[in-house]
């Protein structure tokens, strides 16, 4: 892994751009999504995440408690941790 250090800065609304090269060097465009992950008060971690994988993830979930719980009990239970 090649070492990259660069700076940015973050927007009056919050936004942070992230340099060129690095966007280059992890394949990251406009439509990357990405986990925002504050370890302590001085470090944050970007991680990218591929919104289909998590798509799967949760349809394998469902499919696994289908048989356990009703779709409607399923909806409740989404429902109430939102």
């Amino acid at each position: 892994m090649a070492t990259i250090v660069e700076t940015t800065k973050m927007s009056t609304k919050g936004q942070i751009i992230i340099p060129k090269q690095t966007r280059r060097f992890t394949d990251s465009s406009t439509e990357t999504v990405f986990t925002v992950v504050p370890l302590d008060r001085d470090t944050i971690i970007l991680r990218k995440v591929d919104p289909h994988k998590v798509v799967a993830e949760f349809q394998k979930i469902r499919r696994q408690i289908k048989d356990k719980l009703s779709e409607a009990e399923i909806n409740e239970i989404v429902h109430r941790a939102r």
